[in-house]
């Protein structure tokens, strides 16, 4: 198994479980200083008018930013979590 392969599948691991799984965001790539995901729009992340809600989309972001931030760190001394996040929505 290649070394991307498992990162990601530890970061997968990392992710059962948790909002993560609940709302169906999977990690399906990531380098050296990229990482990619996705999200389905599906009753786990509609708002009540059936579109996408903000909140969701919000949750997509701080996934992919605290993941891609842990793997920058040697996460035995650091930790990573989101501190702030604005979001608009147009």
């Amino acid at each position: 198994m290649q070394k991307n392969e498992q990162v990601l599948d530890k970061m997968r691991e990392w992710c059962q479980n948790t909002m993560i799984d609940h709302l169906g965001i999977e990690i399906t790539e990531c380098g050296q200083d990229y990482i990619c995901g996705k999200m389905p729009v599906d009753k786990r992340t509609h708002q009540p008018m059936g579109l996408l809600h903000g909140g969701a989309s919000v949750a997509l972001a701080e996934t992919l930013a605290s993941i891609g931030a842990a793997l920058q760190v040697d996460l035995s001394k650091k930790a990573c979590v989101g501190l702030e996040i604005n979001a608009n929505h147009l």
